[in-house]
């Protein structure tokens, strides 16, 4: 089983330079929403996680764990 990992959402986000508000900008939602992510306190919606990716420049499965652990993102 995958699991949304607010850990990867982290790397991604810093890997593509983007800030949290930057972020939103380009998904055209609040900061509040990244924020909430990024602390797990919130999982993205499906249809939200695709537009993640495309924004961060990374695959979908980069955003995901394993078993929920922090091993390799699951294909």
């Amino acid at each position: 089983m995958t699991m949304f990992s607010p850990d990867r959402l982290r790397e991604a986000r810093l890997a593509a330079g983007m800030t949290p508000e930057a972020l939103a900008v380009a998904l055209g939602m609040s900061s509040f929403s990244t924020r909430e992510w990024e602390r797990g306190r919130v999982t993205p919606r499906t249809a939200i996680v695709g537009r993640l990716a495309d924004a961060l420049g990374c695959p979908v499965a980069d955003l995901f764990t394993a078993n929920g652990g922090d091993g390799d993102a699951a294909a």
